[in-house]
């Protein structure tokens, strides 16, 4: 009995310092359960994604879906509304964000078969920032006593350059870019970044309208990433993938651009477009009696 007293206290001694691996155990009730598509014909979900943290929320609505030409090939437009809501936070704002569009053929299969970006914007967004003027001066060292073969010794150094002032302008930037992977000859995939106003720290717009132009002639799917500011996705996960929104030739969703049938989408102007991305864009501060200061966007041509 001794015996196998001391072996038990030795096991659970070397237990004790053994690697615990304790599960992770998620409430369902209270888990993000992602977006849902009710069938395989909910096409043109106007609810893409939410993800919410107190009274943070980041949500990515549908706008419009029209469907035309573009280069004489069946096409589709795209709208989105991406909305950034800090609420009553104090401690916390959105300082960047990165937003993942790809496009898919359905059901997924040959990459050949997925629609391909032809045009998109906005590419280019910059608010108008604050200016700071700031001293420059640059200068270059050398040894007073130089060795050959470009040995230098120690000695006096000798310091020249010139001085002067310029002016750095802090704005918020919001850029995209069309991509797609090694396995696409062509473009299925947008994807747009937002920083805030270095200056300024007021964080990235309120809300950003984007839109997209894809050759396709087939059932097809958009998945949607939002990703924000790190604490954010750490504290706030885990989250559950949404559902693809789903879309079908000839199933259009919200009022179009003109009341021309079949539209041929590179004709859109240039005002056209603006209206597609670029809206009521406003930036969040605290400086006005509301406690919300906010400025329009500049924007270069699409």
């Amino acid at each position: 009995m001794a015996g196998d007293t001391e072996t038990k206290l030795e096991v659970d001694a070397a237990s004790a310092f053994a690697p615990r691996h304790a599960p992770l155990v998620v409430d369902e009730s209270s888990q993000e359960l992602g977006i849902r598509n009710k069938d395989d014909q909910d096409f043109n979900r106007v609810k893409i994604t939410q993800k919410d943290l107190g009274s943070l929320s980041i949500i990515g609505s549908l706008t419009k879906v029209e469907y035309g030409t573009w280069a004489g090939q069946d096409a589709c437009l795209i709208a989105f509304r991406f909305q950034f809501q800090k609420g009553n936070a104090t401690t916390f704002r959105f300082s960047k964000a990165d937003i993942v569009i790809e496009f898919q053929a359905r059901p997924p299969g040959n990459p050949d078969d997925d629609p391909v970006v032809v045009r998109y914007g906005p590419k280019y967004l910059r608010s108008r920032g604050t200016v700071e003027k700031r001293d420059w001066h640059y200068t270059a060292s050398l040894s007073a006593t130089a060795g050959v073969q470009g040995v230098f010794e120690a000695g006096p150094a000798i310091e020249f350059g010139p001085r002067g002032t310029y002016s750095r302008q802090y704005a918020a930037v919001v850029e995209s870019d069309d991509w797609g992977n090694r396995k696409h000859r062509r473009p299925n995939c947008v994807k747009i970044w937002m920083r805030e106003d270095e200056k300024q720290e007021d964080g990235i717009p309120l809300e950003l309208n984007a839109a997209i132009v894809v050759q396709t002639n087939r059932s097809c799917q958009a998945s949607v990433s939002i990703k924000v500011d790190s604490i954010f996705n750490l504290i706030a996960r885990p989250w559950s993938r949404d559902d693809p929104l789903l879309l079908e030739p000839g199933v259009n969703f919200g009022p179009p651009i003109r009341q021309t049938p079949n539209l041929d989408f590179s004709t859109i102007t240039s005002e056209e477009w603006r209206q597609l991305v670029t809206p009521d864009l406003r930036f969040r501060g605290g400086n006005d009696e509301g406690g919300v200061a906010s400025q329009p966007i500049g924007h270069v041509p699409i």
